[in-house]
């Protein structure tokens, strides 16, 4: 039962998690009261991801088997995890954007889909320079029917990119989430909007680390909604 947005933005986050980590051979697991992957960690990914702010023993039973580097995405910013040799990476916002009371149907714009291992790589190209990385996002991810990597082509050429995956249901209607938006900073509303554009009538969620791009999420209709904090094992 999700009762409210940040609790919707949490377990969106797990879902895509929980695809990202599986997807590399990790074993996953929801918990009542949060998400775990185990045996394996990725650059950039938790490996734990809670999913209501206060945690029981299974929580803190599973802090000592998680691999070196492993992260805890505290999806509440209610935990300290120094005493169990964690350390506070950064915190964040959740934001959501309700769907607008006005009913429209989408216009054309440069979104596509990226649908096959080539226009992954150029996808991959502009999400991140550093190729070490790559590898978080193989071609098997493409197959999932919740999940969508997303470009905006302008000219034959790759100038923003996200992922949006599905779910859960907040009052009845999936979420969509949004994640690894990328683009020149100076172009964030614009690309936000046309990454958008194919979705006026979804909820969506996301959350953002860097307080000075915040009023851009706000004129494109997002709302905070809670806090975060991510913490690496030591």
């Amino acid at each position: 039962m999700i009762a409210g947005r940040q609790d919707a933005c949490a377990h969106n986050n797990a879902l895509w998690c929980d695809a990202v980590l599986k997807t590399a051979g990790a074993k996953t697991e929801f918990h009542a009261g949060f998400w775990c992957a185990r045996d394996k960690a990725l650059p950039l990914y938790p490996n734990i991801v809670t999913l209501s702010p206060k945690q029981g023993a299974d929580f803190y039973a599973a802090l000592p088997d998680l691999p070196q580097g492993a992260g805890v995405k505290d999806s509440f910013d209610s935990l300290d995890l120094a005493p169990y040799g964690f350390q506070r990476l950064f915190t964040g916002t959740w934001l959501f954007r309700p769907p607008p009371s006005a009913k429209r149907a989408p216009i054309s714009s440069d979104w596509h889909k990226v649908a096959t291992s080539e226009s992954l790589k150029k996808w991959l190209a502009g999400w991140n320079e550093n190729e070490s990385l790559h590898a978080v996002f193989p071609s098997r991810l493409l197959e999932r029917k919740t999940i969508d990597f997303a470009a905006i082509i302008k000219d034959g050429k790759v100038k923003a990119g996200a992922v949006f995956n599905t779910g859960p249901k907040l009052d009845g209607k999936d979420i969509l989430g949004l994640s690894n938006v990328f683009c020149r900073k100076t172009w964030l509303y614009s690309a936000l909007h046309d990454l958008l554009e194919p979705f006026p009538n979804r909820s969506i969620c996301t959350y953002e680390n860097d307080a000075s791009v915040l009023p851009v999420y706000r004129q494109l209709g997002f709302e905070p909604c809670g806090q975060l904090s991510v913490w690496l094992k030591q």
